[in-house]
């Protein structure tokens, strides 16, 4: 089962909709994130980058930088790469990146908690399990969204990707 999104899911938003996730997205230890990296100033070239969070640092300016876990490690990866004159050249990754630059690669809890704390009164998030003995029971289905989920066509089967649709909308 697929446990989170993908940097493809994230990097496919419009540029409002990863600054509106990142501005619901409060980081945490041991957060995957994604975040650029320039790789060929010359041809404007990036890779997306992704890291886990190992520590979270909030400046004086507002700034909040990522800590890439590695770094508690002392784990450094080399990129290999073009120099100016065709000699290879190796590009130490950075360790610490800007939450303003990076992107959550949400699990699916994540996503849930997130779906039932945004914009209440337009879209619902429900959630319904249980056994002969437990349930649980998250939301509310009597909601103006109901008619347009049951008569789509389009079938999803990883629930994360049913959460990530539906987040897709709201960002």
């Amino acid at each position: 089962m697929k446990q989170r999104i993908s940097i493809n899911d994230v990097t496919s938003l419009t540029f409002s909709q990863q600054e509106k996730l990142r501005s619901i997205w409060t980081p945490d230890r041991y957060d995957i994130a994604v975040s650029r990296l320039c790789v060929n100033a010359e041809s404007d070239e990036y890779k997306w980058l992704e890291f886990a969070i190992g520590d979270i640092v909030v400046h004086r300016n507002g700034d909040v930088i990522l800590k890439d876990l590695r770094l508690t490690d002392g784990f450094v990866k080399i990129i290999e790469g073009e120099g100016h004159d065709d000699d290879e050249f190796e590009l130490q990754e950075p360790t610490a990146f800007l939450k303003s630059e990076s992107l959550p690669l949400l699990t699916i809890g994540q996503m849930m908690t997130m779906l039932h704390m945004l914009d209440k009164e337009r879209y619902h998030f429900y959630l319904l399990s249980g056994n002969d003995k437990y349930a649980c029971e998250i939301g509310d289905f009597n909601s103006s969204l109901k008619p347009q989920l049951l008569r789509r066509h389009e079938k999803v089967d990883e629930i994360a990707d049913v959460l990530w649709t539906t987040l897709r909308v709201i960002l």
